[in-house]
């Protein structure tokens, strides 16, 4: 039965005080190593701040080539840390006004400089781009990661979808690796209401699609869209606020069909948001 009145006594084993004294003094050691760590990081020039060791701001503004040398600066402290070192490196840059800080680089590779420095330029060189956010995410060595990029404000339009591809795909190619090592990469781009994701296994999107998805969206009747590359689907999701006439069906199939992207693996949808059912245009709800 549950004592539940009284002093509670606590019995510690001799041998088991001395391994939680040794265990926290591991922790504080380490903890204290993180910390010199991270004044060491904030001497590193182009660091404005680094909350952690590990998670450094920098200025959107800065030269492409003084971005990649605070980040392989910063590396080479990380590195000084050696079994303590953290798993991941993540670069932040705020632009004025921004509410959230959504413009990022993070990279669990750490072991290759050259590798980083190709990583960071290619975030680095979409950073002046008219962009409102650029993400690149690298997950490991093979190349799995996300690289996106958001633009469209109220009274201040950026870069279309055709323009965000293409500045992703020319900086991917600046970087000058192989376009085999790009394959596993999801690129995305979100401009103003149409987000477009990309894992088609290349950085680019298939040919005449990103013009196509411009076309139907400028549609007065068109709220919303989301497409979606696959490599062998790619599905058009359209939203907008009352139901589609027949005109308006025909005139949207008028307009993909035009720019030659109909094909069989292709899946065209539309409904008005939220829980209501979609009703497909092309191909077949799944």
């Amino acid at each position: 039965m549950r004592r539940t009145g009284g002093p509670i006594i606590v019995v510690l084993v001799p041998g088991l005080v001395l391994g939680l004294v040794g265990c926290a003094g591991a922790e504080e050691q380490q903890d204290r190593a993180a910390y010199d760590a991270m004044l060491e990081v904030e001497k590193v020039p182009g660091v404005i701040v680094a909350p952690y060791e590990d998670h450094v701001q920098i200025d959107p503004s800065a030269p492409e080539d003084e971005i990649v040398a605070t980040a392989l600066g910063v590396r080479e402290v990380l590195d000084g840390l050696g079994s303590d070192r953290p798993e991941e490196l993540t670069l932040v840059a705020v632009y004025p006004g921004d509410a959230v800080v959504a413009t990022e680089f993070t990279t669990p590779i750490l072991d290759d400089p050259d590798r980083l420095e190709r990583d960071v330029r290619i975030w680095a060189s979409l950073l002046d781009e008219g962009f409102t956010e650029v993400r690149f995410n690298v997950f490991d060595e093979t190349g799995d990661g996300v690289l996106n990029v958001h633009s469209g404000e109220p009274g201040e339009p950026g870069p279309s979808v055709s323009e965000s591809f293409d500045a992703m795909v020319g900086a991917l190619s600046a970087s000058g690796a192989d376009s085999a090592s790009f394959e596993a990469l999801q690129t995305e781009a979100l401009v103003d209401d149409t987000l477009v994701t990309n894992r088609s296994g290349r950085p680019a999107l298939p040919a005449d699609w990103a013009e196509a998805i411009e076309a139907v969206t400028d549609l007065a009747y068109i709220r919303k869209a989301a497409a979606g590359f696959e490599p062998d689907a790619t599905t058009l999701r359209l939203t907008g606020s009352s139901e589609l006439t027949p005109e308006q069906s025909a005139e949207i199939l008028a307009i993909l069909g035009g720019a030659g992207v109909l094909q069989p693996s292709v899946t065209v949808t539309y409904s008005l948001g939220g829980d209501t059912p979609a009703t497909a245009l092309y191909g077949s709800v799944q």
